[in-house]
């Protein structure tokens, strides 16, 4: 009996460092992406421009934007990932990046296409500028080790 219980809870452990370890990595890829996509813009002037505005509107521009909220859609779905504090700073940073006044523009343009949730998100935590994600939306938190 004893092994048995041992047993399961060698697993719940087992089971609880693998899901801190998928979510370390994804964290890892995501900001590895988003990297990537920095160093595009630094490398191609014309790509900064797309997002900061101050150039005449072609496809190329408006494909990179589309790149850029499609990659905030992924992060917004894979949420869950993500404990309490890290979600806050992403918030944080996507409400920074997506207020910019072309990247703005191109989200009133494109929501639509996007499904309701991922616009009620952005509606509501990204544009509308809460200092804390709401509960739905925010990933759960962490259980708290006892110190007793």
């Amino acid at each position: 009996m004893i092994s048995v219980v041992v047993a399961l809870l060698s697993l719940a452990v087992q089971q609880h460092w693998t899901r801190q370890q998928a979510k370390a990595d994804a964290r890892a890829k995501q900001y590895d992406r988003t990297q990537a996509l920095i160093l595009r813009t630094m490398d191609d002037p014309e790509l900064l421009l797309a997002i900061s505005g101050g150039s005449s509107e072609d496809q190329k521009q408006r494909r990179f934007r589309q790149l850029w909220v499609n990659h905030v859609e992924m992060f917004f779905r894979q949420r869950h990932l993500f404990d309490r504090p890290h979600w806050k700073g992403t918030i944080y940073d996507i409400r920074d990046f997506m207020n910019m006044p072309v990247m703005r523009g191109h989200w009133l343009a494109h929501k639509d296409y996007y499904a309701p949730d991922f616009q009620r998100f952005m509606e509501c935590e990204v544009y509308a500028g809460k200092a804390e994600p709401r509960q739905a939306e925010a990933p759960p938190e962490e259980p708290q080790a006892s110190t007793t």
